[in-house]
């Protein structure tokens, strides 16, 4: 926003705002940017609801509606009894299973070894062989089994995947759940950006991300790094939502507030005055026009103010001679 503040500063004065001799300023157009606001919404870019993946009765509840966790933190413990006796059950299967398996390769190999000597007969050690995968295949299937074992109890704790805020938790200390019950909500707060509704007469205006500045609560201002202009429109507004996407760890802002939002989208030619100039009586301006040898007041209707000058939407022409308050001086005259 200070860059386009000093542009128009810089226009106003490059196009012969400086005053004249006798304070006379004469009017003349110049060209400024194109400045809409918005009224924009805070947003996490990472949020969500951590769900059950397990039965269970919920036996611990770690974390409390508006902690600030880090990544990994234990949230939540569900009962972990029947997976931890199913890990061990699959446990005990792969050990016999690998217990056969030794007892099949060394059969094998012995077998492999007896045959030449003609102590067996090629059909004991074709079903060596055929044994020998069986019970290899058997351990392959019984690792699966304590693998998929231990995945069902880490489900019983409850990680944080993504440091941030916790927002809601949904189930209380001893009530049961099932695969799917929600379980707590939270969003992160390093990754943030701003929604904006857009009307439909900008949406082709859109190029980069620069076009648009971010007035914080504090009137610090923000640039995006990127935007997200969604290509369909709500059938209700016909607005389009557009997404400005911030720099990663901003200060001063969280999620839900709601910031200024200004769209530099082109130029265009206003008329400007110096403030000093205008005469404000209640909700009326006008200011001194000269024509040849009388001071005229002229009403004018006023626009947005920049820097010591202020737009003049109606009221005044290109050429105007607008002149300071000439009571006084024709008080002494």
């Amino acid at each position: 926003m200070r860059r386009w503040l000093g542009l128009v500063v810089w226009a106003l004065t490059a196009t012969g705002y400086a005053a004249m001799p006798n304070s006379i300023h004469q009017v003349t157009m110049s060209t400024i940017p194109k400045v809409v606001e918005f009224d924009g919404n805070v947003q996490p870019v990472n949020r969500g609801t951590v769900a059950a993946q397990t039965s269970g009765t919920v036996v611990g509840v770690l974390a409390q509606v508006n902690d600030i966790v880090a990544k990994g933190t234990p949230l939540l413990e569900i009962s972990s009894v029947e997976q931890q006796a199913q890990l061990n059950s699959a446990i005990a299967a792969l050990n016999s299973a690998e217990a056969r398996n030794s007892e099949a390769q060394s059969l094998l190999k012995r077998y492999q070894t007896l045959l030449p000597k003609g102590a067996i007969s090629q059909e004991q050690l074709d079903s060596a062989i055929a044994n020998a995968k069986a019970t290899k295949a058997a351990v392959t299937r019984a690792q699966a089994a304590v693998d998929q074992a231990k995945e069902r109890l880490g489900y019983t704790k409850i990680l944080a995947p993504y440091a941030g805020i916790v927002t809601e938790r949904h189930v209380e200390l001893g009530e049961s759940v099932a695969p799917g019950t929600p379980l707590l909500s939270g969003f992160a707060l390093d990754k943030l950006r701003v929604e904006v509704a857009l009307p439909q007469v900008l949406f082709n205006q859109v190029k980069q991300a620069d076009q648009f500045s971010i007035i914080t609560p504090n009137s610090s201002v923000l640039i995006p790094v990127s935007t997200q202009l969604f290509h369909y429109a709500d059938s209700q507004s016909h607005t389009f939502t557009l997404r400005l996407n911030l720099a990663d760890n901003v200060p001063d802002l969280m999620p839900g507030m709601w910031v200024k939002v200004r769209f530099y989208y082109g130029q265009r030619n206003a008329l400007f005055i110096p403030q000093d100039l205008v005469v404000q009586r209640g909700e009326f301006a006008t200011v001194y026009v000269k024509q040849q040898q009388h001071k005229i007041m002229v009403p004018i209707r006023l626009g947005a103010r920049y820097g010591e000058m202020i737009e003049v939407l109606s009221g005044l022409r290109i050429g105007d001679l607008v002149v300071a308050n000439p009571l006084n001086e024709e008080t002494h005259q």
